[in-house]
């Protein structure tokens, strides 16, 4: 588990370095006024770069267990986690409905 957390950390700082210089080349070939040698020179370097550095190669992990399913998107928790906490009163204005 804690090899699949560190994996997907690393994946996000490599992200974060590459990003600025990902979009960049994205904007050169979606241009329509560059000439095709030039958006020819940037798919190449685009191709270049790290697949690690790509945004679709980042998984949502909760962030206390690192479980990556069903981890709820305004917590970033898993359910499980979210259930517990919910019920012992940690998680302000939130309450577990029982009828």
């Amino acid at each position: 588990m804690a090899n699949f957390v560190n994996r997907d950390k690393k994946r996000r700082k490599l992200y974060l370095n590459t990003f600025k210089k990902r979009n960049n080349l994205k904007t050169i070939l979606k241009d329509k006024d560059i000439s095709l040698s030039e958006k020819y020179q940037a798919q190449l370097k685009l191709n270049k770069l790290d697949k690690n550095s790509s945004r679709t190669r980042l998984k949502k992990r909760c962030i206390l267990t690192g479980q990556s399913q069903s981890v709820i998107s305004p917590f970033n928790i898993s359910r499980i986690q979210l259930r517990e906490l919910i019920s012992h009163g940690l998680i302000p204005g939130v309450r577990k409905s029982s009828w």
